[in-house]
């Protein structure tokens, strides 16, 4: 066999000077010389040199200087590939990423390795065992990955970790050595994104059923009088959208809140009684304020989005809406009195403002 065709092997070989391993070690450190000076404006000539370097690469890819490997032709990746700056990988033995890997600065990818025996180590003999990286993957800063260890799928590896053994597919992993610390399911229950846009008409049917478990939830808290029968149902919905004024929040992509807003005068809110409200400025107007789930603050950040829009703020509720009462107040609402609907039923009026 060929010192080569060991090394491949993953058995004991040498790189033999004048070999055919060192000249491809000086095309892969030139390639990488090459790389490393080109302008990251020339995003053309990267590319180009990055594909020439590396066994094989899907779209997307994208590696910051400083870069070094072995041979280059032993890495292989998948569809949007990113590494951050002075990322070094020891290409001995292949090493293969899945798509949507990320790997953040100096972190090294080592499959080569070198005997413990002190004779054999000195006498030039080394060795390398493959290196796999599933996909949706996240490596921190600082990672150390040795030879023969896979990262599964759906992985996080925690910034300094020294990855000696296989991690599963599905975790958070950290550590020296690095081990599972959580499942990927209990790490994102807390991680979200939320963000609002107008209620579209493909909403209709998640918005009504959002109201539908708002309702069962007031009547098992006390609150039977308010929104029972169908309302708000689809009627409601509906002008409330040709009126510019509904809303959905989602979750991570996900609708799981709804309600109306829009500046403009209440015509319930004319007469108060029992108090006063705060100013007579333009107010914003909050209505059917839903959300699916409780305790986790999409209500709250509906309520805080409405106030960044116009800082004048009313909104009223039932006074046996118990949990709706507590989170105005937690969110900076003040009671200010009593508004009747048109049917004649109270409600308590509340009102946040800021600043003139």
């Amino acid at each position: 066999m060929t010192e080569k065709e060991k090394m491949l092997a993953g058995m004991l070989y040498r790189v033999e000077e004048g070999g055919e391993l060192v000249d491809e070690q000086v095309r892969a450190k030139e390639l990488c010389r090459r790389y490393n000076q080109l302008s990251f404006a020339d995003g053309e000539e990267r590319d180009r040199v990055l594909r020439e370097l590396l066994g094989s690469a899907g779209k997307n890819l994208c590696i910051q200087p400083m870069f070094w490997c072995d041979y280059g032709y032993n890495i292989s990746v998948g569809d949007n590939f990113y590494v951050n700056h002075n990322c070094v990988m020891l290409d001995v033995a292949p090493i293969t990423f899945g798509n949507n890997v990320f790997i953040a600065p100096n972190c090294g990818f080592y499959t080569a390795g070198h005997p413990v025996n002190r004779d054999l180590r000195n006498d030039s003999l080394e060795f390398g065992h493959p290196i796999t990286v599933g996909s949706d993957v996240w490596i921190g800063g600082n990672v150390t990955v040795l030879p023969g260890v896979t990262i599964g799928d759906n992985v996080v590896i925690g910034a300094g970790s020294v990855v000696v053994k296989d991690i599963p597919s599905g975790t958070v992993a950290v550590g020296n050595p690095c081990r599972p610390i959580k499942t990927m399911e209990e790490a994102c229950e807390k991680e979200r994104y939320l963000e609002i846009r107008p209620t579209e008409p493909e909403d209709l049917e998640t918005v009504l059923a959002i109201y539908g478990e708002a309702r069962q939830f007031m009547a098992e808290t006390g609150n039977r009088s308010q929104w029972q029968g169908a309302y708000p149902g689809e009627a409601d919905v509906r002008r409330d959208m040709e009126k510019g004024g509904s809303y959905v929040c989602l979750e991570n992509g996900e609708i799981a809140a709804t309600f109306y807003f829009r500046i403009e005068e209440e015509p319930t809110y004319k007469v108060i009684t029992g108090g006063n409200w705060l100013n007579d400025r333009p107010y914003g107007v909050v209505h059917r304020v839903a959300s699916r789930g409780r305790g986790r603050g999409v209500a709250s950040y509906c309520l805080n989005w409405c106030f960044e829009q116009c800082g004048n703020v009313r909104i009223d509720t039932h006074a046996d809406n118990k949990p709706m009462q507590n989170m105005l107040k937690k969110n900076g609402f003040t009671p200010c009195g009593i508004v009747y609907m048109e049917d004649g039923s109270e409600r308590i009026a509340f009102q946040k403002c800021g600043a003139k």
